[in-house]
């Protein structure tokens, strides 16, 4: 920050980094002091706010102007800035560390402040639930007598029952691959078209207003449908782990989009376009299940009869 150029002193001073709070609201802004004192005569840069601070947003950056105290050699002078924070991670300890470059005739040296640490507070409410007492509960009873119906003929039953089951084997045993694809196909497509439903009657009624709810209810519908289609716990991984299985940046930018809306009440012209990246997302994977699930099938029969041919010719 000062216009002159000279090597780093042997020994530099570390550089001091603090959270001016000592906890945090997901998608509120909060601040982090950085100050540096070292001889006048030393170049460095401060971090900038492109991925120092990763997992964190930089909203905003105060810069101060240079401070030099003292006179010849022992002058020291003090660079500080003060950086408004956004997160929007779920860990209940979140830490923080950036880097001070001082630039040498030749090259830089990177120093790092020390890790300071700030508490996530939770907007989680203690359930009520708890409070019920099981001693409160009493236990009725019933003494009126109920009158007895005729006595049913049950082997005439059981003679029927085993004739339906005798005929349900049968075409079960003819008919049973091509009734169980196409049952699991019917499921499927049922399932998807409920979740289409339901996913753009949220999106045509979200605005400005309802952008935290709609989110949210979009976000859970989206992945509890993506569980059932993949086998994969998707409800309860955060959007970083959810990127990194899915590896699809449109759904990452999505997700986060999402996660704007639900924690910090962002809305943009853009935010309906997000989620309806969701549902593009959700119908290419139900269309892949649906070609996988013909294609086993279609390998199966394929094996039966081949072990049929084979066994004839035998």
């Amino acid at each position: 920050m000062n216009a002159l150029s000279h090597p780093a002193l042997p020994a530099q001073p570390a550089p001091v980094g603090r959270f001016l709070t000592d906890s945090v609201d997901i998608g509120r802004p909060f601040q982090y002091a950085l100050t540096y004192r070292h001889a006048p005569t030393t170049d460095l840069l401060f971090p900038d706010t492109a991925s120092q601070f990763a997992p964190y947003r930089v909203q905003k950056v105060d810069l101060f102007t240079t401070r030099t105290i003292g006179a010849g050699t022992s002058a020291v002078s003090v660079d500080s800035a003060v950086y408004t924070l956004v997160s929007f991670e779920i860990d209940s300890i979140q830490l923080l560390r950036v880097p001070i470059r001082l630039i040498n005739p030749t090259d830089c040296t990177t120093i790092f402040t020390s890790t300071d640490t700030v508490f996530l507070r939770s907007q989680l409410r203690p359930s009520a639930a708890g409070l019920t007492h099981h001693s409160s509960l009493t236990l009725a009873t019933q003494t009126t007598l109920a009158p007895l119906q005729q006595e049913f003929n049950y082997p005439v039953l059981g003679l029927f029952a085993a004739g339906l089951v005798g005929v349900s084997g049968l075409l079960y045993g003819l008919f049973g691959r091509a009734i169980r694809r196409q049952w699991r196909l019917y499921q499927l497509n049922r399932r998807h078209h409920r979740f289409l439903r339901e996913f753009d009657r949220l999106i045509q009624r979200i605005s400005a207003d309802s952008a935290a709810e709609t989110a949210n209810q979009a976000s859970i519908i989206w992945k509890t449908y993506l569980e059932r289609i993949e086998i994969q716990p998707y409800s309860s991984l955060t959007t970083s782990e959810i990127a990194e299985r899915v590896d699809d940046e449109r759904v990452t930018n999505a997700l986060r989009e999402a996660d704007r809306m639900i924690y910090g009440g962002a809305f943009t012209t853009q935010s309906a376009a997000s989620l309806t990246v969701l549902s593009d997302v959700a119908t290419q994977r139900y269309h892949h299940k649906r070609a996988g699930l013909k294609a086993g099938f279609a390998r199966s029969a394929t094996s039966q009869t081949g072990t049929t041919e084979t066994s004839v010719a035998t």
